[in-house]
């Protein structure tokens, strides 16, 4: 009778052990990612991400010489002024709105099933461009009625859709790992041994989120991370989750260390005559 309740006490264990593992991550993902002011959090200093700032404003310069309103000897001499332009406009509010518009976008694309292209409405930077260039120029240029383009792709990414159904219950992770761990402590005939095995679980959850901080660049495809205009701020998330996760994957792993220790203690002293 006491090895089955050992063993229902083990395997009581084992699933908070599933369940301490998925914790943090899940939390994160459901702060950082899912929710759209954490993920907003983090995109937010890419503003200045100058490659970023090159998409765009290669793409805002494109969308007006593509227009057949201007002639062609404008044209000309509009090209180096608006290449001129785009250093100045980076640091503008209208690029300020555009790049919050387009984060925005990007997060709601990203629980769209299937893939999603990007667009981005450029016509605030247009204009600025446009006003700018006019002062060197005998003529005002037109303002096109629409200048949204498409800066990426975003590829299907399901594990996404189904976290986000379930990003209500992250939290209760660590809960039920914590409700399960007491179930078993006390269902176990031999609480010392079980309390060792409980550290142990501790130390394995811990060492399995350390695990996944360290290693999450090579976990994420490289067709993310390595996109021209989605790579940066793939990375910097990558970044970020490495940098909240490790300590506290290593806390778990010191604590879990710490019960186990204290169960070792408590069976040698059950031995001892």
């Amino acid at each position: 009778m006491s090895s089955a309740r050992d063993l229902l006490a083990a395997l009581l264990l084992l699933i908070a052990l599933v369940l301490g593992a998925a914790w943090l991550p899940a939390v994160w993902l459901q702060r950082h990612v899912i929710a759209q002011d954490g993920f907003l959090a983090i995109t937010q200093p890419l503003a200045d991400d100058r490659a970023a700032q090159q998409e765009i404003s290669d793409a805002a310069v494109a969308s007006v010489l593509d227009d057949d309103r201007i002639p062609g000897w404008i044209s000309e001499r509009l090209t180096p002024l608006l290449e001129e332009q785009t250093a100045k406009i980076t640091q503008t509010d209208a690029y300020g709105t555009v790049w919050d518009r387009t984060m925005v976008s990007l997060h709601e694309s990203l629980f769209v099933p299937g893939a999603e292209e990007l667009q981005v409405d450029l016509l605030p930077l247009v204009d600025r461009m446009l006003s700018g260039a006019e002062g060197f120029l005998p003529v005002e240029l037109p303002r096109p009625d629409s200048a949204s383009v498409t800066v990426a792709t975003i590829p299907d990414i399901p594990l996404l859709t189904r976290a986000a159904a379930l990003a209500p219950y992250a939290p209760w992770l660590g809960l039920a790992a914590g409700a399960l761990v007491l179930l078993a402590l006390l269902l176990a005939a031999h609480r010392r041994a079980i309390l060792g095995l409980a550290g142990l679980a501790g130390i394995l959850a811990g060492g399995v989120v350390c695990l996944l901080a360290a290693r999450i660049q090579t976990l994420v495809p490289d067709l993310l991370d390595q996109a021209a205009f989605l790579g940066p701020i793939v990375r910097a998330f990558e970044d970020q989750f490495a940098a909240d996760l490790m300590p506290q994957g290593v806390v778990m792993l010191g604590a879990g260390a710490l019960v186990a220790a204290v169960g070792l203690v408590l069976v040698g002293l059950s031995r001892q005559p």
